[in-house]
């Protein structure tokens, strides 16, 4: 980590309050919420993208290369719905 740093602890509480409110949420809905997994994953640009990162991406065949969209997670529930 980093540090300590009161900006950086401020975003991640702010981020953590639609995470708090969707488990509630589904809490409340009757969901089961033991077999719950969270898996992070990144989204990169289409396969059918055309910009000159993913040109290079495809001419080097390294899907790596694509730039990173944004950074997210994945909730799944329920056995079986995530393999490891």
């Amino acid at each position: 980590m980093l540090g300590y740093n009161p900006k950086r602890k401020a975003l991640v509480e702010r981020a953590m309050k639609p995470v708090e409110k969707m488990l509630r949420e589904m809490y409340d809905e009757g969901k089961d919420l033991t077999k719950i997994k969270l898996r992070k994953y990144q989204k990169t640009h289409f396969s059918s993208c055309t910009c000159g990162q993913c040109t290079r991406a495809k001419m080097k065949k390294d899907p790596h290369l694509r730039g990173i969209l944004e950074d997210g997670f994945k909730v799944y529930m329920g056995e079986g719905a995530s393999d490891d």
